[in-house]
């Protein structure tokens, strides 16, 4: 049914998943430096702000406020603004907090549950993982995390880290999250044509059809997109010769 997706926000990105994301699924968003990560995850929770009536919550594991705020006002998302109206709400975990993350689930669901906040973002997912040296005791806390988020009954994406050496084998993250999600996206830099070009791949998405070609994707001024540059002017080219018909 219609209302049990959840639109992305994010252009082309719905028509690989079918119509976008299931309703209170926790979807893993993995890549390595510079893919666009958090520029994705929070056109997720603007988007679903402005464009969609969906309050957010953004929580922070690795970047400051200030510096987040500013990098996404080149896309024109005022993130103050939002954060004022109460559409966003942003909460920033420092170091010698993130231990204790997943013991904290009950005030983050009372926060949740008076605002109704229907969108939640962790960015990133790495540093909390990293603080368990212990592939065993890491993997146990990333899963203890994750079940903490699926309690809170919103859509979730949570950002992760690519762990190196992905590139002669299917994709992993440094934390592991993508074991215990219900959905895994990576976004990559592939050789094409000569250079490196951003792309994207719905590895898995429990309970949902989607595609599993790997497909172009962009950050322009408006934001992440899928699908090539090219292919976007060839649609508003066409869309120009149909008004013109009428």
């Amino acid at each position: 049914m219609e209302s049990q997706r959840v639109k992305s926000g994010i252009d082309g990105l719905d028509r690989m998943l079918s119509g976008g994301f299931i309703r209170n699924s926790v979807v893993a968003v993995a890549g390595g430096t510079g893919c666009g990560r958090t520029t994705f995850v929070s056109q997720f929770l603007v988007k679903g702000a402005t464009d969609f009536g969906e309050p957010g919550l953004f929580l922070s594991f690795d970047e400051q406020k200030e510096t987040l705020f500013s990098n996404l006002m080149q896309f024109g998302w005022d993130l103050h603004k939002l954060e004022r109206e109460q559409k966003i709400v942003f909460i920033e975990y420092p170091q010698s907090e993130l231990a204790e993350f997943a013991d904290q689930e009950s005030a983050i669901q009372d926060l949740i549950d008076s605002l109704g906040i229907r969108r939640v973002v962790i960015d990133s997912i790495t540093p909390y993982a990293l603080l368990f040296s212990n592939p065993e005791e890491r993997r146990l806390n990333t899963l203890k995390l994750v079940s903490a988020v699926k309690k809170w009954r919103v859509t979730a994406l949570i950002s992760a880290e690519v762990a190196p050496g992905y590139e002669s084998g299917f994709p992993h993250t440094v934390s592991g999250v993508e074991s215990f999600s219900d959905g895994f996206i990576h976004i990559l830099f592939a050789s094409k044509g000569g250079r490196r070009r951003r792309m994207i791949e719905i590895i898995k998405m429990r309970g949902s059809s989607h595609e599993h070609e790997l497909r172009e994707a962009n950050i322009t001024s408006k934001g992440f997109s899928v699908g090539s540059v090219s292919e976007d002017a060839e649609k508003k080219r066409k869309r120009a010769e149909q008004d013109e018909q009428h």
